[in-house]
């Protein structure tokens, strides 16, 4: 079953998304669609994973995505 994860473009880079949706891709097909506010991730799993956990280690990336793009920036700026 596709689960639809809204993210807050105040607090999730849109490219975080778009990188977890593609490190993810072999445990589900993921769409994701850009709004102003928003960046909406449906998931839906590949027919032999469990849907709660993908959803969830999917969310946990764009996390990690955001927080390492995040840190990357200013260092960027430095060189």
């Amino acid at each position: 079953m596709a689960e639809r994860i809204t993210f807050e473009r105040s607090l999730y880079l849109p490219e975080a998304v778009e990188a977890a949706a593609a490190a993810y891709a072999e445990y589900a097909r993921i769409e994701v669609t850009m709004a102003p506010d928003e960046v909406v991730a449906v998931v839906e799993p590949v027919a032999d994973e469990d849907g709660q956990n993908v959803a969830r280690a999917f969310c946990n990336h764009v996390l990690y995505e955001t927080i390492t793009r995040r840190r990357q920036a200013p260092l960027e700026e430095l060189a």
